[in-house]
């Protein structure tokens, strides 16, 4: 075996390789887990739904969430992160629910809310008039 030698004949030296990592827009990785999170409707928060989650390596997986499922509330697709550095195990996909409060409401579906939270024994929201009107 030919022996390999530094430049100009001097001594073998050291390989450092410095890799960044780019920051994805949805996805975070902790150690061998992916994170993100997951913006779901009130209605799909409340009723549970079936969401289609977008998976790090470009395929979706079905996830049924269930109702009443709260804003921060995390789920695992386990070994669905990343491989292992030694190929022994692969990490979990984990989520979390963001529900998304509707910022403008039609009539009707305001109408609707209110009539919900009234059979809730909620307080509907008082109409709040400002200094000019």
């Amino acid at each position: 075996m030919k022996e390999l030698h530094g430049s100009n004949g001097g001594p073998n030296g050291d390989l450092y390789i410095v890799v960044h990592i780019k920051h994805h827009p949805l996805y975070i990785r902790k150690d061998t887990n992916v994170l993100c999170d997951i913006p779901v409707t009130i209605t799909q928060a409340t009723l549970g739904a079936d969401l289609v989650i977008p998976m790090v390596d470009g395929t979706k997986e079905t996830y049924r969430i269930p109702e009443g499922t709260q804003t921060g509330t995390k789920f695992r697709i386990r070994q669905k992160g990343f491989t292992s550095i030694n190929g022994k195990y692969k990490g979990d996909f984990i989520f979390t629910i963001v529900v998304q409060t509707p910022k403008k409401l039609s009539k009707e579906q305001r109408d609707l809310l209110e009539k919900l939270a009234s059979t809730m024994n909620e307080q509907p929201p008082v109409k709040k008039r400002g200094i000019f009107g």
